[in-house]
């Protein structure tokens, strides 16, 4: 049994292989101790573009890096006074308030509390429920609580018409016939 193990040790060895990793460069255009010939002009503006494209790049990572970024709103106090100072405010009302607070600089609590905003608000409220009020319809119900004509009985009708004096009544009925 040890012989086959060596049999199939050597029949299918086990080779480890290194890899030589070679360092990249940046640099892969064209070189001084090349010749300039072996280059086409193609090749010489696609290298000369990616140049400029590598320091355009350069510049905007460097500028980036300069440009303070604003604080993440993972604060949970920052998000709980939110929440207060827009509680009970529409969509507008919230945009109106942020808009105030940016050009005032001050928090949102600050800002609603302003009298300026209070004021808008007011106007806001009363010119939403102008709109808001339902226009007259037909199908309404009659506004008196009147009986439609449906709704009447016969003798409803004919005090009604009378009341409108579209019939008499007659003084002298005709005598029955017997």
């Amino acid at each position: 049994m040890s012989d086959e193990i060596n049999e199939e040790t050597n029949d299918n060895p086990i080779e480890e292989e290194t890899i030589e990793k070679k360092p990249q460069t940046e640099d892969v255009g064209p070189k001084e101790t090349d010749s300039p010939e072996q280059y086409s002009e193609r090749e010489k503006r696609y290298y000369a573009r990616m140049k400029q494209a590598e320091n355009i790049a350069k510049a905007a990572r460097e500028e980036l890096a300069k440009v303070k970024r604003p604080e993440s709103v993972s604060n949970i106090d920052a998000i709980l006074e939110v929440q207060e100072a827009t509680r009970g405010l529409s969509t507008p009302e919230i945009e109106e308030l942020k808009l105030r607070a940016d050009v005032l600089k001050v928090p949102l609590t600050e800002a609603r509390r302003n009298e300026n905003f209070t004021l808008w608000q007011k106007a806001y409220l009363e010119k939403v429920a102008k709109e808001n009020v339902p226009l007259p319809s037909t199908t309404q119900g009659n506004v008196k609580g009147e009986k439609t004509l449906k709704e009447m009985t016969l003798d409803e009708r004919t005090k009604y018409f009378e009341g409108l004096g579209l019939i008499t009544r007659q003084i002298n009925p005709r005598p029955s016939r017997q």
